[in-house]
């Protein structure tokens, strides 16, 4: 009978969870369109030639040749695409990416709320504290801006995994050693979502590793996990990993968008102005960049500074790491000094909300939990507790879902007209932007440093065939290929096609591969065997295959441990 109940009440967090992730998206998605946002140009192409892609049986692109307006680029070497896979598996059965791209967002509204409830109850927290932590970070306000004010698909689906590394690095450090896999597979998915994510997460942990590593009791044993991890978190992210350090060390390549990290750093005022009006939009402060942690998530870390000595230790490491991570988007840091060092990669200093809002929601659950305490005297009921804890999830949801209504209609009064974003290739741009080539689709970022002299002719099909310039206006795309016919390709002529030369890309004529020569604009270059059309493909090599073959064995030996692990427990309890 014990176990029923305790099996109704999960099947209970589960349908709730469901229903949440349903209203996550409902207010936005009834408009049948997506709300034009910072990034939606680059990532709806990457959504378009994923379709693509697997439409036709490719489910490992490494360049993308049917979107962004047919710029042969190796996106999928470049920028982690595997969790995108849920966007266009949703995208293909509903023959609608628009709607598919929305049910996506329902799929890891529901995973973020499972895996933050999941870590809450390892840590021994009551239900109704696992539920509304879960809640206040699904809902938090800057996951919902990276959601849909700056569709950074990159950015939402590192948050998804972000409280299993923050959870695993906490059981390595002080807890359950052996939930170290929390922190492999957490940190793996991260790398597969989102690069500058990774790197801010590693930067976070490493430094409360250095600050906490003389408290633990055993450090051999402590720094001996954090190396399995390391090995598991490299095997299972290797399919993109291999491929992408391949490249990275095959040539230089133009450096990411380079910006002024203390200019973007906003005002602390600001930041509390924004975070006051429960802002979800870009310019309502109008002073740089007034992304904020919502007011939700203001009052947690106001009513914090009450509640502080009655928090327990851990509480209290984790309130002081989202409050020093708050501190950090605002200009009162000192991010001059840091302008001209690595830390400046991760260009907008509000990027550090991803750690504040995951602490804070941690903290907002720890005070739900002391605040009954002082109100009720006696354990309550358990149906008081369900209510009491439904009112609270409402007292989340209200302003956030003020929020939506707020940015819904910015977006209706300011860009009327919505287009069609189930068609690619036609990025529109807002007044205050101005489209310079393919600068607006990030190309140039992960194009050859040899080869950005060229970027125009690159991003125009400017062929040279015999020393002569010629448009390519027949352009073929294939899964992980490009066809290109000309009349003025014919054998023996210097052809040098548009297309950036990477390494693994060959070239074929008549079914045999040409050899490839050298470019002054380091694209790709040939002597033409034969008169006609000219493929040129990705062809993986044995680095790519075998990054292929790590996660795929990481993943399938973590399933079959898992399945083991629950027979042998359901087993062991049977018996007892």
């Amino acid at each position: 009978m014990k176990k029923e109940k305790v099996l109704l009440k999960r099947l209970a967090v589960i349908f709730f969870f469901a229903l949440l992730s349903v209203i996550y998206v409902y207010p936005l998605q009834k408009q049948g369109i997506i709300y034009r946002s910072d990034d939606l140009a680059f990532h709806i192409n990457r959504i378009a030639e994923l379709v693509f892609d697997f439409k036709n049986g490719n489910f490992n692109p490494y360049i993308y040749t049917a979107t962004f307006n047919k710029v042969c680029f190796p996106l999928g070497v470049f920028y982690p695409w595997l969790t995108l896979i849920p966007f266009i598996v949703f995208s293909i059965l509903l023959g609608n990416n628009i709607l598919g791209i929305y049910v996506g967002f329902v799929f890891y509204t529901f995973l973020t709320l499972i895996f933050t409830y999941l870590c809450i109850r390892k840590l021994n927290k009551g239900r109704q504290q696992a539920v509304l932590t879960s809640v206040i970070y699904a809902f938090c306000t800057y996951r919902t801006i990276n959601a849909f004010t700056r569709f950074a698909l990159g950015e939402f689906l590192g948050m998804v995994f972000l409280p299993l590394c923050l959870y695993g690095f906490y059981a390595i450090m002080f807890g359950n050693k052996r939930d170290w896999p929390f922190l492999a597979f957490g940190m793996s998915f991260v790398i597969l979502s989102h690069i500058l994510s990774t790197f801010i997460i590693i930067i976070c942990l490493s430094i409360l590793f250095l600050i906490f590593i003389w408290n633990v009791s055993d450090k051999a044993k402590t720094i001996k996990y954090f190396i399995i991890a390391a090995i598991v978190t490299i095997t299972s992210s290797s399919i993109f990993l291999f491929p992408f350090l391949e490249q990275e060390l095959f040539q230089k390549y133009n450096n990411v968008s380079t910006i002024n990290i203390f200019s973007s750093a906003n005002s602390m005022d600001g930041m509390f102005l924004s975070a006051l009006h429960n802002s979800m939009q870009r310019t309502i402060v109008g002073n740089g960049y007034p992304y904020s942690m919502g007011i939700i998530l203001l009052f947690i870390l106001l009513i914090g500074l009450i509640l502080f000595k009655k928090f327990l230790v851990l509480t209290r490491i984790v309130y002081l790491i989202g409050l020093a991570t708050f501190i950090m988007t605002t200009n009162i840091f000192p991010w001059n000094l840091f302008q001209n060092t690595f830390f400046s990669v991760i260009q907008f200093p509000f990027r550090l909300l991803i750690i504040t809002s995951c602490c804070l929601s941690f903290v907002g659950g720890e005070e739900f939990n002391c605040i009954i305490h002082e109100l009720f005297d006696k354990k309550l009921s358990s149906s008081k507790n369900i209510l009491l804890t439904l009112v609270c999830v409402g007292l989340v949801i209200l302003p956030w879902y003020s929020g939506i209504v707020q940015l819904k209609h910015t977006s209706n009064t300011t860009m009327p007209n919505q287009p069609d974003w189930d068609i690619p290739n036609k990025p529109y741009l807002t007044s205050n932007q101005k489209y310079n080539g393919y600068y607006a689709w990030h190309l140039d970022q992960y194009t050859p440093m040899k080869t950005m002299p060229f970027f125009k002719q690159l991003s125009s099909h400017v062929a040279i065939i015999d020393g002569k310039k010629v448009k390519l206006k027949h352009i073929a795309v294939k899964p992980n290929a490009q066809v290109y016919v000309n009349k003025k390709i014919k054998a023996g002529a210097s052809v040098d096609l548009p297309v950036a030369l990477y390494k693994n890309l060959h070239v074929y004529q008549s079914g045999k591969e040409v050899k490839l020569i050298n470019s002054k604009r380091n694209m790709v270059a040939f002597k033409a065997i034969s008169n006609g059309s000219v493929i040129v493909k990705y062809v993986p090599s044995l680095i790519d295959k075998l990054g292929t073959m790590l996660s795929l064995l990481t993943w399938l030996m973590a399933i079959i441990y898992v399945i083991y692990a629950r027979f042998r427990k359901q087993k062991f309890n049977a018996e007892s």
